[in-house]
């Protein structure tokens, strides 16, 4: 299983989880996660949530991983998104689009997978995107985006997790 599709399964999990207690924002979390039957460690901004209306709950994520019991230095992380509504928000289109300080940055959703739980549709998109791509995006004073027709805005705590992630995908 590729680390984009093993992430975003854990992160979907992990979304779920928080569903059930409280997704409000709050700090940045940082884990790492070491699968032994794997041989893989996970280090990952726990969700966050970026959009929410009454029938609907948008959360942001990001990971990067590697072989072996510590985390490495490395070059590919990955964001997650995942949706939590009353029907299927992103089955035709999940273009993801940010703006950084206003300066457009194109992506796209490489992964989407989607089931229903509690009656609910569940959406998990992510995308693969280098450290470099990362900092940009963790360094923006600004970081404003949409997901198919979803627009949002990347909070200060949320940033504060991407840089966080960023330094320790460099200095593990």
């Amino acid at each position: 299983m590729s680390h984009l599709k093993h992430a975003t399964l854990l992160t979907a999990l992990t979304f779920i989880t928080a569903l059930l207690g409280a997704a409000q924002e709050r700090k940045p979390e940082v884990v790492v996660e070491y699968n032994r039957f794997d041989d893989r460690t996970l280090v990952r901004l726990r969700p966050m949530e970026i959009a929410r209306s009454p029938q609907y709950l948008l959360t942001f994520a990001a990971s990067f991983g590697n072989l072996g019991r510590t985390p490495q230095v490395n070059d590919d992380a990955s964001l997650h998104f995942i949706s939590f509504a009353s029907s299927w928000q992103y089955e035709t289109d999940r273009s993801l689009i940010l703006l950084i300080d206003g300066e457009r940055l194109p992506l796209r959703t490489a992964f989407y997978e989607n089931e229903v739980r509690s009656n609910r549709a569940v959406e998990s998109m992510s995308v693969q995107l280098s450290y470099k791509t990362l900092t940009q995006i963790a360094n923006g004073k600004e970081v404003v985006g949409r997901l198919g027709r979803t627009e949002f805005e990347l909070s200060k705590p949320v940033l504060e997790g991407l840089r966080e992630l960023a330094r320790r995908m460099k200095s593990p």
